[in-house]
């Protein structure tokens, strides 16, 4: 290997060994930096993510022993969810990172070659089983927590979404028996591995990480996917749901091409909008974009949110009051094209029917439907 090409790797610094690593290949790099709807400064992110790579977990909830003991089995506990949340988080978790890399590496003799066609069995596949988002990109390794490449073994992603019960979400602050994330971090747990089977059945190896895992962040390679664009609370927009799913991803053995990134004129929406920087109780979202970590966005001030994340039992207003969750893209977008309007609180929700073929039976604002 030449010298040029160990300089364009990304590196780590190793303490323990007192040694720098050269870090694998990172093909999603070129997809980050060419983002057709975000500004991103390419030499400040390689920076951060060398000098000071992004955490498994934010800071006010970096020890998970006491985020668990202390906020997450409180919330469970008082539903009767304990067995249901806790346990279905724990063995999803143990299944992923012990069981999965020793028992769960088996694919089949024959390996399907026509990869295109493999692109849309799997995505069809993902949507029998729950996921009403999926798409396919690169993975760019400055947003995997630690520089842990280990946590994503292959280079091409999977990036798959669930949608959240529109109804549950409604009852934020004050949530009741059910909880609108926990709901969707175990039902798609489940799934996720079930799609994981489905690619090995085609004769390829993979990887699945569970959404509760925070070792690779899910939004950029969302947004890297064309599954949607980042929204001012810092959560990915899509023309489905709005900022109404959870994410998740596999790490696939096979050269899929990835999908096209899109523009759907969130930026310029969250601008002349900013319902929840407004609504959010703690003033957690900054009211400006910043430049943070080589990435202008609005940032989302984790010890300020979570006084309240822990208050309200995981909050959600930010996601509650925004107008394509309670509207959808479709309604909201037209008025705002036609005269400037921005949908609120006060204008009539479109009435909630329910899903099309769901599974669990959630709802959805017939207006976040995209178009055909």
């Amino acid at each position: 290997m030449s010298e040029k090409d160990t300089n364009d790797r990304l590196r780590k610094a190793n303490p323990w060994k007192q040694k720098i690593d050269i870090r694998p290949d990172n093909p999603g790099r070129d997809i980050t930096n060419n983002l057709p709807a975000m500004e991103i400064d390419p030499a400040a992110l390689d920076a951060f993510s060398e000098i000071d790579p992004v955490p498994e977990l934010p800071g006010a909830m970096a020890d998970k022993f006491a985020l668990v003991t202390k906020l997450e089995i409180p919330k469970w506990s008082k539903r009767g969810k304990s067995i249901n949340y806790g346990f279905g988080a724990a063995k999803h978790l143990l299944r992923m990172n012990l069981w999965q890399p020793v028992f769960e590496t088996k694919v089949a003799p024959r390996r399907k070659t026509d990869l295109g066609k493999l692109k849309q069995e799997i995505k069809d596949y993902a949507k029998s089983v729950g996921y009403g988002l999926a798409g396919f990109t690169k993975i760019d390794r400055r947003f995997i927590a630690d520089g842990r490449d280990d946590k994503f073994p292959f280079d091409t992603a999977l990036v798959l979404g669930m949608e959240m019960d529109f109804e549950l979400l409604e009852e934020a602050p004050h949530p009741g028996k059910r909880l609108f994330d926990f709901e969707i971090y175990i039902e798609s747990s489940k799934r996720i591995f079930e799609v994981a089977r489905f690619i090995r059945s085609k004769g390829h190896r993979c990887y699945a990480r569970v959404p509760l895992d925070g070792w690779v962040k899910f939004p950029p390679h969302a947004i890297m996917a064309g599954l949607g664009e980042l929204g001012a609370q810092g959560v990915v927009i899509t023309r489905e749901y709005g900022p109404r799913q959870r994410w998740t991803m596999i790490s696939i053995e096979a050269d899929i091409e990835p999908d096209e990134p899109v523009d759907l004129g969130m930026a310029k929406y969250c601008d002349d909008c900013l319902l929840c920087v407004r609504a959010c109780p703690g003033k957690s979202i900054s009211r400006e974009r910043i430049w943070w970590r080589g990435v202008k966005k609005r940032k989302n001030n984790d010890t300020r949110c979570y006084p309240y994340f822990e208050k309200y039992d995981g909050c959600g207003i930010c996601l509650k009051v925004c107008p394509i969750n309670r509207h959808g893209y479709d309604a909201c977008m037209e008025a705002y094209w036609r005269d400037g309007t921005i949908l609120k609180k006060r204008d009539p929700v479109l009435p909630v029917s329910l899903r099309e073929a769901g599974r669990s039976g959630k709802t959805s604002p017939p207006g976040n439907r995209s178009r055909p």
